[in-house]
């Protein structure tokens, strides 16, 4: 079966800027950046890219094995955990914030994946 030469492109696209995002993120981190704002900032813009390569994956996805097939494309838990615990590591593990960091977590993730796909 062909694909679709845009799906290709766009797949390959947003895989690109989903990289630069999160070389810029890691280069924050290594450069010892400590203003939480920033790098929330910088962290909001890789979940961005990678929700934007998620979707371009599910519709490449979706044109070679048939719509039908694969499930429709969501926010998981996992992401908001994973999210949520690397914002408490940037902020130094401090004790007490778990539900801080969901509810900042969340609300990136959601933020994030807004018109997305």
């Amino acid at each position: 079966m062909r694909t679709d030469l845009s799906l290709e492109n766009a797949y390959r696209a947003t895989f690109e800027k989903y990289a630069r995002r999160l070389d810029a993120f890691q280069s924050l981190i290594a450069q010892g950046v400590q203003e939480g704002s920033l790098l929330e900032a910088a962290l909001f813009e890789v979940e961005k890219a990678r929700l934007a390569h998620s979707c371009a994956r599910d519709r490449l996805a979706a044109q070679l094995a048939g719509p039908t097939l694969l499930p429709a494309f969501a926010v998981g838990e996992h992401q908001i955990r994973e999210t949520a615990q690397l914002l408490w590591e940037l902020a130094g593990r401090p004790e007490g914030t778990a539900e801080g960091d969901w509810h900042r977590a969340e609300q990136l993730v959601h933020r994030a994946a807004a018109g997305i796909c």
